[in-house]
This record gives structure tokens, sequence and C-alpha cells, in this order.
């Protein structure tokens, strides 16, 4: 079998099926699977990560840094810029064609007979199966797995992490998972590990709700911002400050009741130094971590397509913000840079809500509407009409995400931003113009920033860590 064949065979499996229950094909065609493969879940530590935005950040400030403590780590995240194979990696190195097609081959005959009685695993499901099994042959010290959808019933959630994170909670897949924040958080809450530690930087209702779930919930948030609980004023246990942008790094303090650690990150943005206070507290429950290995974890960390500037003159940024949330995370993290007109290519996709996701992009100057190359992508006009009624902007539609940013471009000048935005399908496809690829194993520090060396980072450590105690 060539590694197309293995693709295709992938690809052919159904993506959702509203029919079976989340359960029926979260965790039961999962558990199937797995069992005909001899349960190598059951091989692996892992830890689990959810949230409504930033668990894939999460996951891949948490993959460097234990990778800066010198274990072997897997990572699963979802879903994929270019090729299917960036969802699984080993030490920084995507899955091997040669791993997908024995995959593939080993559990092809399975599939079929599964298939013909209506009950084949989804395609995430068997991605799943496929991180795992690698993750077990490559024998990984621990594997980091973002999860795909909610909690509960997520095909990640067959195994009993070591730890556990819910990154934020907001409302999304409301068909799915529930109605309201409170039952979107009790579905993510289910991730939390038997006697481990949780994470959460979720606020408000949402943490309130993952209380009531959890036995004992570690919270992360960022000082200038507080927690409401009980109607009190509360701190978190890890306190996180955003102290603004240092060149293509943002500054931040890290600290608890005990200790406290100045670092940057590669990762732009407020909602990304919660996200590092999240990926730090996981990191120093599971594993012995210095805080030089943190500060150097932190700074390697990069994802491509989120916040990813690729030019300066005009400024232009990928960034697959697709939900209301995130899309003000996006604004608020641009507000650091200095332009003249906004541009943005906005490709979204139909079960977005683009009303609310077009008031959080308001400060366009242009928006430029196109359609990925996805059949969930929503058409342009309806996209036009929506930022049309919703914001002041001059309206373009493209029939294409690469005419959409060559025009933008091309109109812009020196000094404006070009803000590509939406979802992660435009960004992968925006990202094709500029000859990025997200199949290349990431250079360490020094070749990808201005040459300081990490030395730099102040580290104020106030007491022996043990490095388990965050």
């Amino acid at each position: 079998m060539e590694y197309q064949d293995a693709v295709e065979v992938l690809f052919d499996l159904h993506q959702f099926d509203p029919d079976r229950s989340l359960e029926e094909q979260g965790l039961k065609e999962t558990e199937n699977l797995l069992r005909e493969l001899g349960n190598p879940h059951d091989r692996v530590p892992c830890i689990q990560i959810a949230g409504s935005n930033g668990k894939g950040s999460t996951a891949c400030m948490l993959k460097r840094i234990l990778r800066e403590s010198g274990l072997d780590v897997g990572l699963y995240t979802s879903p994929h810029l270019e090729d299917v194979r960036e969802r699984i990696q080993i030490n920084d190195i995507p899955i091997s064609e040669e791993s997908v097609v024995s995959f593939i081959e080993r559990v092809l005959d399975y599939l079929r007979d599964r298939s013909a009685s209506g009950l084949s695993p989804t395609f995430f499901e068997t991605l799943t199966t496929l991180a795992l099994w690698e993750f077990d042959r490559k024998d990984v010290d621990m594997a980091v797995l973002e999860v795909g959808l909610g909690g509960r019933y997520d095909a990640t959630s067959v195994v009993n992490p070591l730890a556990a994170a819910v990154t934020s909670v907001t409302k999304e897949h409301t068909d799915i998972l529930g109605e309201t924040v409170c039952e979107i958080a009790r579905e993510k809450a289910q991730v939390a590990p038997d006697g481990g530690p949780m994470i959460t930087a979720a606020n408000r209702d949402a943490l309130e709700t993952i209380r009531d779930e959890v036995d004992t919930a570690i919270t992360v948030g960022r000082v200038e911002s507080t927690v409401d609980h009980d109607k009190n004023r509360e701190t978190p246990d890890i306190r996180v400050a955003y102290k603004g942008r240092i060149g293509l790094e943002g500054a931040i303090t890290i600290s608890d009741d005990d200790w406290s650690l100045d670092a940057r990150l590669a990762l732009l943005g407020p909602h990304q130094a919660t996200n590092a206070g999240v990926a730090v507290a996981l990191a120093r429950q599971v594993a012995e971590v210095s805080d030089r290995q943190i500060c150097s974890g932190l700074r390697n960390a990069r994802w491509p397509g989120r916040f990813e500037v690729v030019d300066q003159e005009p400024l232009v940024v990928l960034d697959s913000a697709h939900n209301p949330a995130s899309c003000e995370q996006t604004i608020e993290t641009l507000s650091s840079f200095e332009y003249d007109a906004l541009r943005l290519v906005v490709g979204i996709m139909s079960d977005k809500d683009h009303q609310e996701m077009a008031l959080a992009l308001d400060p366009a100057n242009y928006v430029t509407v196109c359609e990925p190359e996805n059949p969930r992508s929503e058409d342009a006009d309806v996209l036009a009409a929506v930022f049309d009624e919703q914001t002041d902007a001059s309206i373009t539609i493209c029939s294409d995400v690469s005419e959409a940013v060559s025009k933008s471009i091309e109109r812009a000048n020196s000094s404006d931003c070009v803000l590509i935005v939406g979802s992660l399908f435009a960004v992968a496809e925006a990202r094709r113009c500029f000859g990025s690829s997200s199949l290349i194993a990431p250079a360490n520090y020094a070749d990808q920033s201005s040459g300081s060396d990490s030395s730099d980072i102040e580290s104020r450590p106030q007491h022996a860590s043990d490095g388990r105690n965050a």
C-alpha cells in the first residue's frame, strides 16, 4: 500500500455521525479499535487538554517544556494545516508515511468489517487510535493529547491521564455540548483524571461548574483580571502577568505563593500568557522541570497559524481564530502593533457565529471575504453581507483564499496590516502563498529569533521546587 492510498482510507471515514450518540462515536468505537490492537493506550502516560480556545497552543507549550527536560514526548492535535501527519508528532517530528501505511494495513480488514455493519470508527476516532498506537510503539515518556470536542465522550478520553486541563469555556458546538456555558463546562470537566490534578483557566460560571465536577481544581488567571467565585474576587492559584510585547515575543511573569518566574513567549498575546500558565502548571505536576527548562520551552514553542507574523512591510499576520472570543483575542494582540489601515482576509466555516465574529473584527477598514477549499466553508456572498451589516469596512469578494491574500497585499501600503483570519482552513491556504511548511520540524530558538540567548531571561526561584507542586 502507498501512503496516498492509506490517506484515502482515513479520509473516506465518517467525520461525524449525527445519528450516533457522542458516547457511541467518541468512546466505544475507539475502545473497540484499540482493543483490536492490544490496548496500546494502557502503556502510554498521557496528559489531556480540553477547552474552547487555547488548548492547541497550551499543548504545544507543554510539549516543548517537557522536551527541554529531556523527555521523549508525543503530541496529538487537530486539525492539521497541510498534511494529516502534522496531527501526530514525536519530539517535534510528524509521524512517518511508513507508520501511517503500517497502521492502515493492520486495521484495514477491521475497518471494512465494521463499515459493513454500519459501525465504522470515525476519522477522528481512527486518528486518535493511530496516535496512541504510534506513541506506544515508539515508547514515548509522555503523550500530550488535545481534546477534539467536549471532553466526556471525546475519543481521547479513552485514556486515564496523569493530569488534565480545561483552558477556557465559551459557547461552542451548542447543538452537541449544550446550550449554556455551564453545560459545556460540565462536559469538558470530565477529562479530570482519577486522583490526579486538574488545571483550569476557566472563570465565572464555568469555573463554578468545573469545581462542582472535580474534587480539586488548580486555577490559572492573569493578575490584571480576577476570578469570580461565590461573588467574591478570588486570586488564582497560578498567577500570570502579561507585560507586553518585546519584538516578536511576549514578556510574562508566572507565579504562585512560593515561586516566581520571568519568561518570554514565542506565541504573542495576553491569552497566550494564560495558556503558558496552564502549560507550566501541568509540566510541574508531571515532571521534574527546572526554571531554565520552562523558560527555554516557552520561548521555543511555535504553533503555525496562531498569530503568525509572516511579513512586516506591510505587517502580515496569519491567525486561525474561528469564534468570537478568539477573534477578540486576536484584535487585542494586534493592538500592540502600529499600523495604518487594517485589511482582513476572512474565510469562515458555515457552522460558526458569523455575526459575533464580525463584531469582534469591527476595527477592520477593509474586508476581503473568500471561501477556503472545504465543504463546510460559508459562501463568500453570505459573509460579505454579514460584514457589511456589522462593520463599517469596505467589502470585497474573492473566489479563493490565494486571490484574496494577493489582492489585499497588493492594495496595502507598507504601513498597513493584512490579517488573514476566520478558520484554520483559510490560514492553511494562505500559508502556501508564503512558502511556509508545517511539516518542517521547528529549528531551535537561535535559528528563528533575533539571536538573543535565553540566558537573558531572569528567573526568581524563591524556594527549591520539586517540580510537582504548581
